[in-house]
């Protein structure tokens, strides 16, 4: 099979691997859609694990099922989640649950941009099967999951404000989920007119001075993230969904910060809870990424999928099988 191995932080190489075989519990995919996440093109986060078969928003095709394995068949389209919590664990029981050990250490063997995908047994309990679900719809579930997850980190609920900085692929889906909570108002900032004028499209408003309940902030800069401190109102909450960079420090009024009693949270990734409510809302429109997707580039070309996605000019890339 071939595989598309992130050799350096921004450079690909296509090579071929055996094929992988099924163990008990276990079980193999071929690629149908696999996202580019901003995780895979994050250089500080790359760099610690390259040469790595990267991609984690998987939608694959069963294709060998090993002994004991219940759930899915040979010939079903399934999303495919690329961690697993114990459950069990202090982190786990605290809501946690990606940050336990069984989680972070859980993983897809090689990857998601290769032809076929080992999913251990793990993981395997974890498949949603997607029959009825376009394959490039269904790479959003991820994405949205992580989304839900930060939204529900950061406390949104119905009838409140919900300032989003950052109009990529996860800003977009974080207006749409909020507003499928039923949220009041959803605000947005975003410098690119394109990006801002999809987030507009899609029933949010341009962000001037007003306060809000929550600020959501999808990028890494530090700026970003003082400014949403800024437009947080008494009460609120403040929530890192994007990483910021390694060793920048974050410029919040510690004062401020206190007298108005503003929580500060952040949010990674998604558990198997989030995926299932994701996949719901994307099941029943009430989330559509739709229009989302703005290149699809075949597995020898996952290099160019990842460059377009470091320089922006991909909303949203997937490599296809």
């Amino acid at each position: 099979m071939r595989v598309a191995l992130s050799v350096t932080t921004d450079s690909v190489r296509i090579e071929e691997r055996p094929d992988p075989e099924p163990r008990p519990g276990e079980v193999v995919c071929r690629l149908l859609a696999c996202g580019v996440c901003g995780s895979d093109v994050s250089a500080a986060w790359v760099a610690r694990k390259v040469p790595a078969v990267l991609g984690h928003e998987l939608v694959a095709e069963v294709v060998a099922l090993g002994a004991g394995v219940e759930g899915c068949r040979v010939g079903d389209r399934v999303i495919v989640h690329h961690h697993a919590p114990c459950g069990e664990c202090r982190r786990c029981r605290r809501g946690h649950e990606t940050l336990c050990e069984a989680f972070r250490t859980s993983a897809l063997d090689p990857g998601g941009f290769a032809e076929l995908i080992r999913v251990p047994a793990e993981l395997a309990a974890e498949l949603l099967v997607v029959n009825d679900l376009d394959a490039e719809r269904a790479t959003f579930v991820e994405p949205l999951a992580c989304v839900l997850r930060a939204l529900d980190r950061a406390g949104v609920r119905a009838g409140d404000s919900l300032l989003v900085v950052g109009a990529g692929a996860s800003g977009l889906l974080a207006i749409l989920a909020a507003h499928a909570r039923a949220a009041d108002v959803v605000w947005v900032r975003e410098p690119r007119p394109e990006r801002l004028g999809r987030a507009l499209a899609l029933g949010a408003e341009r962000h001037g001075n007003e306060l809000v309940d929550v600020a959501l902030v999808c990028t890494p800069a530090a700026e970003a993230v003082r400014d949403a401190f800024a437009a947080v109102a008494p009460g609120g909450v403040l929530c890192l969904y994007a990483p910021p960079y390694p060793g920048e420090a974050l410029d919040l009024d510690g004062l401020a910060l206190y007298g108005a009693e503003v929580d500060v949270c952040a949010s990674y990734s998604a558990g198997p809870a989030d995926m299932r409510a994701a996949l719901g809302l994307i099941r029943s429109g009430a989330v559509d990424p739709g229009g989302f997707v703005t290149h699809r580039l075949a597995l020898e070309r996952t290099g160019e999928a990842l460059a377009l996605a470091r320089s922006g000019e991909a909303l949203k890339a997937i490599v296809i099988g």
